[in-house]
C-alpha cells in the first residue's frame, strides 16, 4: 500500500519539496493510515512538516470527545503537531438551511484552510470515489461530476485515492495501528451510507474486480474530460473580447463543447454551485438572444455578443423640476440646482461648461426621471446620437449602478445625463442669458 500511495503522490505532483502539510485526522481507519504513511515517508516525500487537524462537529457528544482524545494520543506517539477545532454544525445548519452533511463539510474545510498550510491531505480513498460517483450519478451529474473526487484541488491532496478500504484495513493490521469508528457510519440515515452499505456491495457481486473496472472507467472519463476542457478553453479564447464573448463561434460549436464553455464562463463570473439549468439558460440566450438571471448576475446576449453584469436596480419615477428652487429630491438621489447668469459664463471650467443647460432652450416641462428603454442623447460637441446603454457600456458603468444615474428630459427629449453632460440641443452659447447645472448632494455615481 505504501508504494501505491507514493506512486499516486508522485504521479499527480501532490507534494513539492519543503511543503508544510496539514492532515485531516478524524481518528478513523482512513485518516490514521494516511497520517502514519506520511509520517513514515516524510523524508522520501520531501515534506518539511506535518500537522494533524481534528475537527469536532459537535454532533455526537461524548463520542466526538473520545475521538478527539484518541487522535491527540496517536499524534503524541508519532511525534506530530496536533490541532483541534470545534464547529457547531447543528446550530449552523439550522441557521442556513443546509443539510447536516453539507454544512459539516463546509465548516470542516473552512477550518482546514484557516491554518495556512501549503498543502492539506484528506483521507479519501477509492471506496469514497466509488460512493461519490454513484451519489453524483443519482443526482444527474455531468461528465465532470462523474469524475467524483479529484486527486488535487487547490491546496487539497488525496494520496489514498487509488487505495481500497480493504487495503487500508490490512495496512493498519500489519502496522499494529488502532482506530475509532464513527457510530453514524453504521446507519443508513445518510445518502452516502445507503450507497456504501447497499449499492457498492451489489457492484462487487456483479464483478468481484469492480475497483479495477471502476478505475479503468474513471481513467477513460478523465481523458475525455480533459480533451473537452481544453477544446472549450480554446473556443473561449477564440471568442473572448475583453470581458465579453462573441457568440457566433459559440453557436457553431458542438453543443457539448458550448455547454462546457458556458460552464467555464459562469465560473469566471463567480457563480457558485453551477447547475445544469443555469448552463442551459445561458446556452439558450447565446442561440436566441435575450437576457437571463444567473445567481444575481444578468447574462445578456445581443448583437453577436454575450456579457454579464449585476442586475440593474431600477428606479421607476418621473418628477417635474422647478428650476427656480435650490434642490430637487428623487429616488435616485438629491441634487443641488446651481444657477449662472450671463456674466458667470466667462470664467468656468470645462467640466462645468459641459454640464450647463441653457434655460431658454428647455421645451415644455423639465423632468428628472428614470431611464426608458431606447433612451438616447446627442451630447454637446458629439457627432451622433447614442443610446444610454451604449454610453454606459463605453464608460464601463456596472449594470447595478445604471438605474441610479440622473436623467433630465423635457417635452422634446433628453436634456442632460449625469456624468456625461448636456445635450447639444440645450447647450449654452454666446447668446445664453441664464443657465443651470445639477450637482449631486453626496457621492457621485460616475
Amino acid at each position: 500500500m505504501t508504494d501505491k500511495v507514493i506512486k499516486t503522490v508522485e504521479k499527480h505532483g501532490m507534494i513539492s519539496r519543503g511543503d508544510k502539510i496539514g492532515v485531516g485526522v478524524s481518528g478513523g481507519a482512513d485518516s490514521v493510515s494516511l497520517l502514519h504513511i506520511l509520517v513514515k515517508n516524510k523524508e522520501a516525500l520531501r515534506i518539511e512538516s506535518i500537522t494533524a487537524v481534528h475537527v469536532n462537529h459537535l454532533i455526537r457528544g461524548e463520542e466526538a470527545k473520545r475521538d478527539m482524545l484518541f487522535t491527540e494520543r496517536i499524534c503524541e506517539k508519532l511525534g506530530v503537531d496536533f490541532k483541534s477545532v470545534e464547529v457547531d454544525v447543528p446550530k449552523e445548519a439550522q441557521k442556513t438551511g443546509e443539510s447536516t452533511e453539507t454544512c459539516a463539510r463546509r465548516l470542516r474545510y473552512e477550518a482546514f484552510e484557516s491554518f495556512g498550510f501549503d498543502k492539506f491531505a484528506t483521507a479519501h480513498n477509492l471506496n469514497d470515489r466509488m460512493e461519490t460517483f454513484f451519489f453524483n450519478l443519482s443526482r444527474g451529474s455531468s461528465l465532470q461530476g462523474l469524475l467524483s473526487i479529484p486527486y488535487v484541488r487547490g491546496i487539497y491532496i488525496r494520496p489514498l485515492l487509488d487505495v481500497t478500504r480493504e487495503e487500508i484495513e490490512e495496512y493498519l493490521r500489519k502496522n499494529g495501528l488502532t482506530y475509532v469508528t464513527d457510530s453514524t457510519n453504521g446507519c443508513d440515515d445518510y445518502t452516502r451510507n445507503k450507497i456504501r452499505h447497499s449499492v457498492i456491495p451489489q457492484m462487487f457481486e456483479l464483478n468481484p474486480s469492480f475497483p479495477k473496472a471502476f478505475l479503468k472507467c474513471e481513467s477513460s472519463l478523465e481523458e475525455e474530460n480533459e480533451y473537452i476542457k481544453k477544446a472549450a478553453e480554446k473556443l473561449l479564447n477564440d471568442c473572448r473580447n475583453g470581458e465579453k464573448y462573441y457568440t457566433e463561434k459559440l453557436k457553431n460549436a458542438h453543443k457539448a463543447l458550448r455547454l462546457r464553455a458556458v460552464s467555464i464562463i459562469l465560473k469566471e463570473q463567480g457563480v457558485k454551485n453551477i447547475s445544469r439549468e443555469q448552463i442551459e439558460l445561458v446556452n439558450h440566450i447565446i442561440l436566441c438572444g435575450g437576457k437571463a438571471d444567473v445567481s444575481g448576475n444578468t447574462a445578456v446576449s445581443e448583437r453577436g455578443t454575450l456579457y454579464f453584469g449585476e442586475n440593474e436596480k431600477i428606479f421607476d419615477f418621473s418628477e417635474t423640476v422647478n428650476i427656480f428652487t435650490d434642490t430637487v429630491k428623487c429616488p435616485c438621489g438629491n441634487f443641488k440646482i446651481i444657477k449662472f447668469a450671463k456674466k458667470d459664463l466667462q470664467n468656468i471650467n470645462k467640466q462645468t461648461f459641459n454640464n450647463l443647460i441653457d434655460c431658454d432652450k428647455i421645451i415644455g416641462r423639465l423632468k428628472i426621471r428614470s431611464r426608458i428603454s431606447g433612451d438616447g442623447i446627442r451630447l454637446n460637441n458629439r457627432k451622433i446620437t447614442k443610446t444610454l446603454k451604449c454610453l454606459y457600456n463605453e464608460k464601463k458603468i456596472p449594470v447595478s449602478e445604471r438605474g441610479k444615474i440622473a436623467i433630465l428630459a423635457d417635452d422634446d427629449g433628453l436634456v442632460w445625463l449625469e456624468g456625461f453632460g448636456v445635450s447639444e440641443r440645450c447647450a449654452v452659447n454666446s447668446e445664453t442669458k441664464t443657465a443651470i447645472t445639477f450637482e449631486r448632494m453626496g457621492d457621485n455615481i460616475c
